[in-house]
């Protein structure tokens, strides 16, 4: 099962969509709510450099920006 990262913040409507997908179909992943913790937004903004949420990361190699239904089930298709 692939690792699964999501950078969310609670007010963003595709973060929550993209988390009830992923629930949806039973795949596991972590939140980090980049409002709270601080680690998690200083790894999203230097690390990954990007300044949108949601942001996917995938077994640390694979990133997607947004709520992009094609991008995750291929990303999640080649990780299994």
């Amino acid at each position: 099962m692939a690792d699964i990262r999501i950078f969310s913040q609670p007010t963003c409507p595709a973060c929550n969509e993209v988390k009830e997908y992923l629930k949806g179909k039973g795949v596991p992943f972590t939140d980090y709510n980049i409002l709270e913790d601080d680690k998690a937004l200083e790894e999203m903004l230097h690390v990954h450099k990007v300044r949108v949420t949601p942001l996917i990361i995938i077994n640390d190699k694979k990133k997607i920006i947004g709520f992009d239904v094609e991008e995750i089930e291929k990303a999640l298709a080649e990780n299994q």
